[in-house]
């Protein structure tokens, strides 16, 4: 009997276990449906961007892979990917990464050096 009250209440943790990682799950696909949205979404923006460009300053698809390879570059790396780098604080002249927005030593915000920067 002890035993059997044991396994129930076993039973119903691992339920209510199980029920949280189903909900966390559902979470998780839905922000990746979101985020495939969002790319598909930029992906769309960028190339109406581009060909607005190319039209109205006579760019040619050269050019834009002559800069995507430069910008690639920067890091030292081709790798199809805009790094995390290293910033200095305005303010306060302390060093911080890209992916903040504001220095953790002053709080004055980081300015970036260009508007996608991770």
């Amino acid at each position: 009997m002890i035993w059997q009250a044991y396994q129930h209440t076993d039973i119903a943790g691992l339920a209510n276990a199980t029920e949280k990682v189903d909900r966390k799950t559902g979470r998780v696909e839905e922000d990746l449906r979101n985020t495939q949205r969002q790319v598909e979404r930029l992906s769309l923006v960028c190339q109406a961007m581009w060909e607005l460009l190319r039209e109205q300053a006579d760019f040619k698809d050269e050019d834009l892979e002559e800069k995507i390879l430069e910008i690639d570059l920067r890091d030292g790396k081709i790798n199809g990917r805009i790094r995390v780098t290293i910033l200095e604080c305005g303010n306060c002249g302390r060093k911080t990464n890209s992916k903040r927005t504001n220095c953790i030593m002053c709080g004055a915000p980081i300015e970036r050096p260009h508007q996608f920067e991770p």
